[in-house]
């Protein structure tokens, strides 16, 4: 049943009446305007019109009386008989835009966008830019690839929460990438909540809390468990060789990490020390037996693995083609028997608290962990700096104290920790 009306007024549409069966009125001064009455009590305008130059009629629904005023009722309307005239398609037209929104709300393409436009306010070094796209976003946020933005939940962020809980600094970093994200999308109205969901994550008991840059391992509790799990006598932790050489070569220098995965061979000076290049400096790590061991076994597993001869990076990851640039899961690995995972720089701390229990010469102390002008092997005015063998005796005793640390030590026969690494 249809009705016709020649008035369109908000007390028309309230004396609109309900009836058993749906029906139709239309208006004499708006032609291809109707609303549609359902018995359930939803009023629609709709437009009904025909494709310019043929097709069936078309039928487009633009909202109810409830949420839309007549005068925007009869914008929408107008504008649709417009796109009609023009031959085309407004219901066709309303889909493409739906996909393209949904397209627009796509976690990862939000995450992209917001990474680049941080990027290019220089507010993202582009290092960061790329650490936060390829690392963060790519790995770690990796299950919410397929998540429109409006469907990614506090409860979903839960369980991957939970799920990473084995990294707890890399997972932190993510997340606060993902509230950046989130908040980013609702400034552009792209969440239908203004409401965070990751921000109870930064409360209460969920809230990370970074390892103190003072910690070291206890000499007497933590550092025998330690040098215990890199020994590894049942080969539970299948840790690689060149990885445990490099943790181990940290345990017994001090160096930092990076001057250790990015030590080239260049830098080893026959059996005598290592070179390590710095802005002001040139820090010295003389040879002793136990390092001579561990470089040994580098120069073996270089013979063994003939794509790496010619390489003059030491700690060379043929997999990636690289140097090793990640020690995380090892340390995780070596962790186990502590209530922390242990980072370089305790075992660097650690190494400097040794140096103080030696009492070794302060001077000594400064050149080995490379903190003032380190020695010149050459130099001949003895009166003003000593001769680098003075130093390799003050690293062998630090070498020593580390050595009396271990829990697997055979008195008389196996003394060193090199005895049990490198039989």
């Amino acid at each position: 049943m249809n009705i016709v009306s020649d008035v369109l007024n908000l007390n028309f549409i309230e004396s609109i009446e309900l009836k058993d069966k749906p029906y139709f009125i239309k208006f004499s001064k708006y032609p291809g305007l109707r609303i549609k009455v359902n018995p359930m009590g939803r009023i629609s305008y709709l437009t009904y019109g025909r494709i310019h130059f043929g097709g069936n009629p078309r039928t487009i629904t633009h909202g109810t009386t409830k949420t839309l005023s007549i005068d925007e009722a009869l914008d929408k309307h107008f504008k649709c008989i417009s796109l009609l005239q023009k031959g085309l398609d407004p219901n066709l037209i309303k889909k493409s835009k739906a996909k393209q929104y949904a397209l627009s709300t796509d976690f990862v393409s939000i995450a992209k966008e917001f990474i680049n436009e941080k990027e290019s306010k220089k507010e993202f070094s582009e290092k960061y830019s790329e650490y936060s796209q390829t690392y963060l976003l790519t790995k770690k946020l990796k299950k919410f690839h397929k998540f429109q933005i409006n469907q990614i939940n506090k409860s979903d962020i839960k369980v991957w929460y939970d799920d990473n809980a084995d990294t707890p600094a890399s997972r932190h970093n993510a997340l606060r990438l993902m509230s950046s994200i989130f908040s980013y999308a609702i400034t552009r109205n792209l969440v239908e909540s203004a409401v965070n969901p990751t921000k109870s994550f930064f409360t209460g008991e969920n809230i990370y809390k970074p390892q103190t840059r003072d910690r070291q391992l206890g000499l007497d509790s933590e550092v025998p468990k330690f040098i215990y799990q890199i020994w590894d006598p049942l080969k539970e932790n299948k840790v690689d060789r060149l990885t445990r050489n490099a943790i181990f070569l940290l345990l017994i220098t001090g160096l930092k990490k990076s001057d250790v995965l990015n030590m080239r061979w260049e830098q080893i000076h026959s059996d005598s020390y290592i070179k390590i290049d710095k802005n002001k400096i040139n820090q010295i790590i003389p040879i002793t037996e136990s390092i001579k061991c561990v470089l040994d076994d580098l120069k073996s597993y270089q013979e063994d693995n003939i794509s790496l001869i010619g390489m003059d990076y030491i700690f060379f990851n043929k997999k990636t083609n690289k140097p090793i640039e990640n020690l995380r899961k090892s340390f995780i690995k070596y962790s186990k028997d502590l209530d922390w995972v242990v980072y370089p720089e305790a075992i660097r701390k650690t190494f400097a608290n040794i140096c103080d229990r030696t009492n070794i010469p302060r001077s000594h102390f400064y050149q080995l962990l490379g903190l003032k002008k380190a020695y010149n092997p050459y130099e001949t005015n003895l009166d003003t700096i000593d001769n680098i063998s003075y130093l390799k005796k003050s690293l062998e005793l630090v070498q020593d104290e580390i050595d009396k640390l271990a829990p697997m030590l055979i008195p008389g026969q196996m003394t060193k920790i090199k005895d049990f690494l490198y039989k």
